[in-house]
C-alpha cells in the first residue's frame, strides 16, 4: 500500500465578525473531511425569557451589528402573526425600503471587502489578474474598495432616514413603524437609491439596470456580456473566477431554501420575492412544520436530540463527547439545505440564475455571483417601493394593536445571507420561549443525528489544495456562502490557534 500525506488543518476564517474555524484533513492534497466549528456562546435566546414582549424589538437587533434590521423585520412580524396584525401599506413600504438598503449594502460590502479581496492575495502572485486585483480590491487601498464602502455607506442613509440609525434601530413596531417620513425625507431617499443605481449601472454591470434585466437572460448571453465588458467589476470576476477554478469547487448538496422576502404591500402575508424549497431539484411549498433543529453534535444538554424552533431549547453542556460546535444543525424534513442568494433566486425561479445553475451548478462561482446580481431585483422593487410611498404620502404607517396579549408567532424573512426564522411563545404580554434559527446556521450548520454533513462541510470535501500553509480554496468556497457566526453560534477558547499536523499514512 502506498503511504499518503495526511496533514489536519484547523484554519480561523474570521474576517469582520463571527468567530469560525474550519477543520479539515487533507490527504495528498485533497480534503477527505471537514467539520465547521462555532466558537462563541452568547445565549441571545436565553436572554430574552421573561421580558416584555417589546423588548424582542430592541434586543434581537443586536443579534448581529451587519443585518440587524433583518433581525427587527423577524421579530416584528412574529408579535404580529401572534396577535394577527396586518399592518398598513404605506408601513409596509417603508420596512421594505429599509430591509433592501442594508440587504444591498451587505452584498456588496461582502463582494469586494470578503470575496474579491483574496484575490490580492500572494497566493495568486503569478497569477496574469494578480496587480489588477492589488489595484482594485486589495484591503483598505484598492480602488473599488474604497468606493464600495462609500457607495453603501450611502445606500445606508435611507435607513438613517427611515429608522433613525443604523445599526440596531427598532423603528419597526407591531402596527407599524414608529415615525413617519416627512416629503421631503422620502424625496431623499429617491435621491440615495437613484444615485446607488446609477453607481451600480456604472461599475457592477457597464449597462443600465433595465437593459440588463430585460436582455441578459441566459448563461450564454451572461458570459458574452461580461466577457466583452472585461473592465465592469462582474467582469473582472468571472476572469479571475475561470482562471483560479471557481467553477470547479463549492458543491454542496441540490437543496436550496427560502421564506421570501419583501411583503406586499396590499396583502402582508404575500412576498415580493416568494418563498419556497427545493429538494434534489424540483420545487416544494413551504411548510414551515418540516423545519427542526438536531443537536447530537452541539455543546448543549441533548434531552431532546432534534427539536422544533417553537419548543427548542438552548442549554449549554460542555460533555458531550461528540459535539465540536455551538452551532445547531437546522434541517428541512431531515434535509441539509443551502440558502442565501443563489437560493433565494432559484425558489424565485430568476431566468438567468436558473440558467446559470443548469450550467455550472452550485461552484463557488455562481453561489457568489448570486450575491452580486441579486440587487437587480431589490432595486427595481426599491424604486416602486418609494414612488407608491411618495405618492401615498399622508397614508398612516401606524395602527396601534392591543397592549397586553399572549400567542405565538413567527417571523420568517430572508436576510442578505438567507433565510432567517423568529419563533416566540407569549403568555400575558411576557416572552416563555423564543426560538431564532440564522441563515449561517444552516449552511454552517455540524453533522446531524444521521452523520450528514452541514452544507459547507460537504462543499469542502474535494477540494485540491494547492498549498495547504495558505489553503485559498478554502477561503473561496466559505466565502461564497458569506458566513456570519456571530448570530449563529450560541466560550471562547483563546488558545485556540490554527493548528498543524502532518504525517504519513499506510
Amino acid at each position: 500500500m502506498s503511504e499518503k500525506i495526511r496533514v489536519e488543518l484547523e484554519i480561523p476564517l474570521n474576517r469582520v465578525e463571527g468567530d469560525l474555524d474550519i477543520r479539515v484533513i487533507i490527504e495528498d492534497g485533497v480534503i477527505v473531511d471537514a467539520k465547521s466549528i462555532g466558537t462563541l456562546y452568547r445565549g441571545f435566546e436565553n436572554i430574552l425569557k421573561g421580558r416584555h414582549a417589546l423588548d424582542s424589538l430592541v434586543i434581537t437587533p443586536r443579534v448581529c451589528g451587519i443585518c440587524s434590521i433583518t433581525h427587527l423585520n423577524a421579530a416584528v412580524e412574529a408579535l404580529e402573526d401572534a396577535q394577527k396584525i396586518t399592518p398598513p401599506a404605506q408601513a409596509v413600504r417603508l420596512r421594505n425600503l429599509s430591509l433592501i438598503s442594508e440587504t444591498i449594502q451587505s452584498d456588496m460590502r461582502q463582494f469586494f471587502l470578503m470575496f474579491m479581496g483574496d484575490f490580492a492575495n500572494d497566493f495568486y502572485q503569478d497569477a496574469s489578474f494578480y496587480d489588477e486585483a492589488k489595484e482594485y480590491y486589495e484591503a483598505f487601498v484598492g480602488k473599488a474598495t474604497k468606493e464600495a464602502l462609500k457607495n453603501t455607506t450611502d445606500i445606508l442613509r435611507v435607513v438613517a432616514i427611515i429608522g433613525g440609525q443604523w445599526p440596531h434601530t427598532s423603528h419597526m413596531v407591531p402596527g407599524g413603524i414608529s415615525t413617519t417620513p416627512s416629503i421631503l425625507e422620502l424625496a431623499l431617499v429617491q435621491n440615495h437609491i437613484e444615485k446607488f443605481i446609477l453607481w451600480y449601472e456604472e461599475n457592477i454591470l457597464l449597462s443600465s439596470l433595465d437593459d440588463f434585466k430585460d436582455t441578459i437572460l441566459t448563461a450564454q448571453a451572461f458570459v458574452e456580456h461580461f466577457t466583452h465588458h472585461r473592465d465592469s467589476h462582474i467582469g473582472r470576476f468571472y476572469a479571475y473566477s475561470k482562471e483560479s477554478s471557481l467553477f470547479d469547487i463549492g458543491f454542496s448538496y441540490p437543496n436550496f431554501l427560502s421564506y421570501g422576502v419583501l411583503q406586499n404591500p396590499d396583502n402582508p402575508k404575500q412576498r415580493l420575492v416568494k418563498a419556497g424549497v427545493i429538494l434534489d431539484g424540483v420545487h416544494h411549498a413551504l411548510d414551515t412544520g418540516n423545519i427542526a433543529e438536531d443537536i447530537s453534535h452541539g455543546h448543549y444538554k441533548q434531552k431532546n436530540l432534534v427539536q422544533k424552533p417553537r419548543d427548542g431549547v438552548t442549554e449549554p453542556d460542555m460533555s458531550n463527547k461528540k459535539a465540536y460546535t455551538w452551532g445547531k444543525a437546522p434541517r428541512y424534513d431531515e434535509n441539509v439545505m443551502q440558502t442565501g442568494p443563489l437560493a433565494q433566486l432559484l425558489v424565485d425561479k430568476d431566468p438567468l440564475m436558473s440558467d446559470l445553475y443548469k450550467e455550472y451548478k452550485d461552484c463557488a462561482f455562481v453561489r457568489e455571483l448570486a450575491r452580486v446580481l441579486r440587487p437587480l431585483k431589490y432595486l427595481h422593487f426599491a424604486r416602486q417601493e418609494i414612488e407608491d410611498a411618495i405618492s401615498n404620502f399622508g397614508q398612516s404607517s401606524y395602527e396601534e394593536p392591543e397592549k397586553l396579549f399572549s400567542g405565538e408567532g413567527i417571523g420568517l424573512i430572508e436576510a442578505a445571507r438567507g433565510s432567517l426564522g423568529h419563533w416566540i411563545n407569549i403568555k400575558d404580554s411576557k416572552i416563555e420561549n423564543y426560538q431564532i434559527v440564522t441563515p449561517t446556521a444552516w449552511n454552517g450548520s455540524p453533522r446531524d443525528s444521521k452523520e450528514n454533513l452541514g452544507a459547507w462541510e460537504k462543499a469542502l470535501i474535494g477540494i485540491k489544495c494547492r498549498d495547504v500553509e495558505n489553503p485559498m480554496e478554502m477561503g473561496h468556497v466559505i466565502r461564497s456562502f458569506d458566513p456570519c457566526l456571530v448570530c449563529t453560534v450560541h466560550a471562547v477558547d483563546m488558545s485556540n490557534k490554527k493548528r498543524k499536523y502532518s504525517y504519513k499514512i499506510g
